[in-house]
C-alpha cells in the first residue's frame, strides 16, 4: 500500500465515529498490511452493510444487467450513497442468495406474475 492510501485510511479511522468495531479492526488490519483472502464469503454481523452492484452480481452469480433489472422490477432496493452512486443492502442480497432458486428465477417469476 502506498503512503497516500495509508494516510487516508488512518484519517478515516481517527475521524469517522460511525465505523463499527468490526470495520475499525478491518481498517487497522489494512493499514498494518494484514490482509487475508476471504474468497466469496460474506460475513454479516447484523449491521447494515451496503455492497456494490458488481459484488451483488457476483454473490448471486448473475450479470450486472440482471441486478439492474431486479432493481427496475423492485426486487432489489438500492441506496444512493452519493449522487449517482448506488449500493445494495447486503442482507437483501444474501436473503435472495439463500433462497437457492437463483436470482434469475426470482426476477423472471416476478415478471410472469405481473404479466398475468
Amino acid at each position: 500500500m502506498n503512503a497516500t492510501s495509508r494516510a487516508i485510511l488512518q484519517t478515516v479511522l481517527s475521524t469517522d465515529p460511525s465505523l463499527s468495531p468490526v470495520e475499525q479492526n478491518t481498517v487497522r488490519d489494512l493499514i498494518e498490511g494484514r490482509t487475508e483472502a476471504k474468497g466469496e464469503q460474506v460475513s454479516f454481523d447484523g449491521e447494515h452493510l451496503l455492497i456494490s452492484q458488481k459484488r451483488a452480481a457476483s454473490l448471486l452469480d448473475v450479470s450486472r444487467v440482471t441486478i439492474w433489472r431486479m432493481t427496475k422490477e423492485s426486487i432489489l432496493h438500492p441506496v444512493e450513497v452519493i449522487p449517482g452512486t448506488w449500493r445494495y443492502p447486503c442482507d437483501e442480497i444474501l436473503a435472495i442468495a439463500r433462497q437457492g432458486t437463483g436470482a434469475g428465477a426470482v426476477a423472471s417469476g416476478d415478471r410472469q406474475r405481473s404479466a398475468a
